[in-house]
């Protein structure tokens, strides 16, 4: 099995810290009635979707050199 990164690395990830960004400008629409609970719930699961997408793709081309 590859080497993971440490947590330490991990949770000090740009990609990471840009998603949970986002993901709070939403929650303040939110709970200001600026932004319907559908389009929450939308937006919620294509950033979650899209970390995880890039995410993996960096690993898989790390791993290629």
């Amino acid at each position: 099995m590859p080497d993971r990164q440490s947590m330490s690395e991990r949770w000090s990830s740009r990609k990471f810290f840009a998603m949970f960004f986002w993901q709070g400008v939403m929650t303040i629409l939110l709970w200001h009635g600026k932004l319907p609970s559908e389009a929450f719930v939308s937006i919620t699961w294509a950033l979650l979707g899209g970390y995880f997408v890039v995410n993996g793709a960096q690993h898989i081309l790390e791993n290629r050199k």
